[in-house]
């Protein structure tokens, strides 16, 4: 029924959507108070669909299919938050949330009606991929309790990075929008300061949420955000300097066309699963890839179409008077950072291209560094020569946000200076590394076992490396002990060792032993649901030393990504067991024999050391670049 109400809903804010687009592209500006109230009703009936999704998250709701998928009893509220955004039908609908709220501020603004009727367009589709891709669809399965977030998304950041990320991408919508607008409308340069605006904010919505990911953990999905707010950064420059320069102005509309449909570019690489072998947290292929290429298209090949049938009504004129004019210099320079995203696209892109030509692959770092290197310090350079030239005319906050670029240039090229070794530590055996003094001195398991910490001492300061577990106790995701210094940092990585369990099988009501300890399989029990899916399979198994007898009960749960064994502790700690499999007569166990966690805590390790010089300037420029950028808007 709640589906039902939910699909309604859904349904009925895309029907608001269509008819705002109707209304916009007929009315006049003096009748835009006649549908404002209309578009507060559409948004409000999304905000209304996310905070029922938010209310069925933190009720544990497990007959919705997403709740089940990316919440449990059992998880913290603020990644219960995180829950909403973490599923790709989440995402979707949390984006589609933004661009409607953001649409309620355009319409009380009284931004231009054609720019409206855009923007209500691109939020039918955006409505459309959620009424496609619900995240209200029934559980098939009847489940108590749910899968919970993956251990690497449960992390702090988590709550931040993606909404950031989200807002960039909806607001990004804006320009284009005003863009497309004025084409329909004008080809003036009515739009421009609006324009210049909304791209500020977005610009540093976007770039704050990428300089984040980089902070918390960087992975080659961030190439997807990265490569749209590079070319945001181009059409904010050129839509100022468009204000002085008329012939800039069909540039800063084809920029506006490029920047928001490489968001849905983006989008559909890391939602198509073509991503899916390369990054640890792009989504796996699902049914609406195809439907994200094809909106994709409409974005991209509409807009270029409209600037096409506008072109006879651009100003003509210069762009620039000479080489010294520093309007040449400003377009050389975006001309630049539009190569560094051309590369950088190359390489995210790299897995789908080459699926036509066989096998997919990704391309390593190294790539990216040897190109855009040299390119960021000739555009480093541009930007000191600016700066010279007409630097008083520049804003104080884009003076912020321009020496926060060259200095992050300069940390990037400082930073990447730095060396990078492996070695084998030993338990309380110090190690001299790159002149620093290193002692291991073994792994900390938190008492639920989701988490261990590796533990070394640097210089005579302690230091901790991160590995959150699986429930079968696996590694799922690892963050490296950082020893933070003035001077730089340095980054200790250990690798995980890779233990195989020795299996044993056992007969049922038949007495084995292995090594001092002595197996009795008493039963199995093989739980499904609905009589149809398989949900457990847990073993009831007497041990003993000869001195102490114990019932265990190791069990495999299974869940969404396949079956999950349990490990069970018993003889305070002195033997390590879990349930491989069962036959199918029920008449005999496979089990695997595992490590206890002293001598896991006690064997040798591998770790890669590296340095980082002087990379908290890196940050310090991040900051800067988005302090400045947000400052500029008040300009």
């Amino acid at each position: 029924m709640m589906n039902l109400i939910s699909s309604s809903l859904l349904g009925g804010s895309l029907a608001g959507a269509v008819m705002l687009v109707w209304f916009f592209s007929k009315c006049e500006q003096s009748e835009l108070r006649n549908y404002k109230f209309f578009v507060l009703i559409t948004s409000a009936t999304i905000a209304a669909i996310s905070l029922w999704l938010w209310f069925l998250i933190f009720t544990d709701d497990f007959t919705i299919y997403y709740v089940a998928q990316y919440s449990s009893t059992d998880l913290p509220a603020m990644y219960k938050i995180s829950a909403f955004w973490a599923g790709q039908a989440g995402s979707l609908l949390f984006w589609l949330l933004i661009h409607a709220l953001a649409g309620v501020i355009l319409a009380f603004r009284n931004a231009p009606v054609r720019a409206l009727s855009v923007y209500c367009f691109l939020q039918c589709l955006l409505n459309f991929l959620v009424v496609i891709n619900s995240p209200f669809w029934e559980n098939p399965v009847a489940q108590d309790n749910g899968f919970g977030l993956k251990p690497l998304l449960q992390d702090p950041w988590m709550a931040i990075h993606p909404p950031l990320v989200f807002a960039g991408y909806a607001l990004l919508a804006i320009p284009f929008s005003l863009s497309l607008g004025n084409l329909l409308e004008s080809s003036s340069k009515k739009w421009l300061e609006s324009a210049r605006k909304w791209t500020l904010i977005a610009s540093v919505l976007l770039g704050a949420g990428i300089f984040i990911g980089g902070y918390w953990a960087w992975d080659p999905v961030e190439n997807s955000s990265l490569v749209p707010w590079l070319v945001s950064v181009v059409l904010l420059h050129l839509i100022i300097l468009s204000k002085k320069k008329s012939a800039v102005l069909p540039m800063a509309h084809i920029a506006a066309v490029f920047t928001y449909s490489l968001v849905i570019y983006g989008t559909f690489l890391t939602r198509s699963g073509v991503l899916g072998e390369f990054s640890v947290h792009s989504f796996s292929s699902s049914r609406i890839s195809i439907l994200i290429a094809f909106v994709n298209a409409i974005i991209f090949l509409g807009g270029l179409f409209i600037i096409l049938i506008k072109a006879k009504d651009f100003p003509q004129g210069r762009m620039y008077e000479n080489f010294k004019d520093p309007a040449y210099a400003t377009l050389l320079g975006m001309l630049i950072l539009v190569f560094i995203a051309i590369v950088i696209w190359l390489g995210m892109s790299a897995p789908l291209i080459l699926q036509f030509f066989g096998e997919s692959a990704a391309v390593r770092s190294t790539f990216y560094e040897a190109v855009t290197k040299p390119l960021a310090l000739i555009m480093a350079a541009i930007m000191i020569y600016i700066f010279v030239k007409v630097g008083w005319q520049i804003s104080f906050g884009g003076k912020i946000a321009h020496i926060g670029v060259v200095a992050g240039v300069a940390a990037m090229i400082i930073s990447a200076q730095g060396e990078t070794v492996d070695r084998i530590f030993m338990n309380s055996i110090e190690v001299d590394v790159f002149g620093h003094k290193f002692t291991y001195n073994g792994q900390i398991f938190e008492t639920d076992s989701r988490r261990k910490f590796y533990v070394f001492n640097v210089d005579g300061q302690e230091v901790r490396a991160l590995t959150k577990l699986r429930v079968n106790g696996d590694d799922a995701a690892r963050e490296p002990a950082i020893l933070r210094n003035f001077t730089g940092d340095i980054y200790i990585a250990p690798n995980p060792n890779n233990f195989r369990p020795q299996e044993l099988i056992i007969d049922k009501d038949r007495f084995q032993m292995d090594g001092e300890i002595g197996y009795t399989f008493k039963n199995v029990e093989i739980k499904h649901v609905d009589d149809k899916y398989l949900e457990s399979i847990t073993a009831e198994i007497e041990v003993t030393d000869g001195v102490s007898t114990e019932i265990v009960q190791p069990m495999i749960r299974f869940e969404r990504d396949g079956g999950i064994s349990y490990p069970i502790e018993f003889l305070n700690g002195r033997r390590r067991i879990r349930l491989i499999g069962v036959s199918d007569d029920r008449l005999k166990l496979r089990l695997g024999i595992l490590p206890t966690l002293e001598e896991i805590s006690q064997a040798p390790i591998t770790a890669t050391i590296s340095t980082k010089p002087f990379i908290w300037v890196l940050w310090l420029s991040a900051a800067a670049v988005c302090a400045g950028t947000l400052a500029a808007v008040k300009k």
